[in-house]
């Protein structure tokens, strides 16, 4: 059998280890310093008669050093009341001390002297003054390490409990909901709630989570915070922004309104988190959405060259590209990439047909003959009619854009295409 050599921990290591354990800061006061005290007391009270008051001038400085301690290790939202008192002590009390010591001792030698019956009495004194400094300092560290190690953290747990928002549980089930029920393509941003295959029940209850009392005193509490100046979660963050921004989908009366609070808010989350890439997106939308077009290109454009990137970026540049004449190719190449994935996906195809649909008008102003069959002009049509197969009810999306200056020379074409492929009423 092998034997294995195992090296013991120096018994140094052990107790400094055991030492910077917060939970044996107690232990090791209640198990050394008490058992070490009652002994001294006990030996020096034996020799001049005053272990009563020896114990009582040690019991007293050592609260005294704890409630000193408690003061300079005070933290966080104690830094407005404790810690004034904490600085007074230092700024007042310091002066005092050294114009009372002095002054032959002053109010802190009165105080010793209260513990020593016969000042005159060789020693007694001096034996009352170094239990004095050392049970005031023991009392210091006691609660000093005890605030720094444990009471500390478990104040700073509890602030965070008692401080998180009312209604963030309900808030991310009403998120949670969102997620399961609605089609990928509305959450990706790429249609509208309107136009999705969603049941009017299943609407109307996405609806009812999104504006329900809980989730409305969240987003309200959230805004109290922000404005008092109180620090909120990345994950408070994070929820009030996706509320506002399915919001946009539900509320069309106050779309605008909805739009800002939901820039406003995923721009504070991205300010947190700057590379989380689904909010990312969804500040992109709504900048397109807010008619910031350029910028939302730009954050796509960034977006699209990290790692991390989802591939619907792609789609989305073919989407927002396809209106530029000087970007068109982009929009072109964008949204091959993305179908090439997805070669069913009818929103891309119709994006291929505007993009196709743009450069042929532009060509067509810069003085191209106009032809019945034309490469750029058939890809239009072609992406169109397969797009609107299988999604007859864009037909109005389409007409609308038979309108659009960019698209005029092929605009009677499109018509041609949406009237044959929309379904025939009996």
């Amino acid at each position: 059998m092998a034997h294995h050599n195992v090296q013991k921990t120096p018994f140094s290591a052990r107790f400094a280890a055991w030492w910077s354990s917060g939970h044996k800061i107690t232990p090791f006061f209640l198990l050394l310093v008490l058992p070490a005290s009652i002994w001294w007391w006990r030996y020096a009270g034996a020799r001049t008669g005053l272990t009563t008051l020896l114990a009582a001038v040690s019991l007293a400085c050592f609260m005294i050093g704890s409630l000193v301690g408690f003061l300079f290790s005070s933290y966080g939202e104690e830094t407005n009341t404790i810690g004034k008192i904490r600085d007074w002590l230092v700024g007042g009390i310091t002066g005092v001390t050294l114009a009372e010591a002095a002054r032959s001792g002053g109010a802190f030698k009165t105080f010793l002297l209260k513990f020593t019956p016969d000042p005159n009495v060789a020693g007694q004194f001096g034996l009352v003054l170094s239990m004095a400094v050392v049970y005031f300092s023991l009392g210091f560290l006691f609660m000093f390490f005890q605030r720094e190690l444990i009471l500390n953290v478990v104040l700073a747990r509890s602030r965070a409990e008692r401080g998180q928002l009312d209604g963030t549980k309900q808030t991310a089930l009403a998120i949670q909901k969102l997620f399961a029920q609605l089609p990928p393509s509305v959450l990706s941003g790429i249609t509208d709630i309107g136009d999705a295959d969603v049941d009017k029940d299943e609407e109307a209850d996405l609806r009812t989570a999104l504006y329900s009392d809980d989730v409305t005193t969240f987003l309200k509490q959230a805004d109290d915070a922000l404005k008092g100046g109180a620090p909120l979660s990345w994950d408070d963050i994070s929820k009030v922004a996706h509320i506002h921004y399915y919001r946009t989908y539900f509320n069309k009366d106050q779309q605008p309104l909805e739009v800002k609070k939901a820039l406003d808010w995923i721009t504070r989350a991205l300010a947190l988190n700057p590379l989380h890439a689904d909010l990312t997106m969804k500040y992109a939308d709504m900048l397109g959405t807010d008619k910031q077009l350029d910028a939302a290109i730009a954050v796509l454009e960034h977006l699209a060259v990290r790692a991390e990137a989802p591939f619907v970026v792609n789609q989305w540049l073919g989407f927002y590209l396809r209106a530029i004449p000087t970007r068109v190719d982009d929009s072109i190449s964008c949204s091959k990439k993305f179908l090439a994935l997805f070669p069913d996906d009818s929103a891309t195809q119709f994006n291929l047909a505007y993009a196709y649909g743009v450069k042929y008008t532009a060509e067509r102003k810069k003085g191209g003959k106009a032809s019945e069959h034309h490469a750029d002009k058939d890809k239009a049509l072609h992406f169109l009619a397969a797009a609107a197969a299988q999604e007859p009810t864009f037909k109005t999306k389409v007409e609308g854009w038979l309108k659009k200056e960019e698209l005029a020379a092929i605009a009677d074409d499109f018509k041609e295409v949406i009237d044959k492929e929309a379904p025939s009423e009996s």
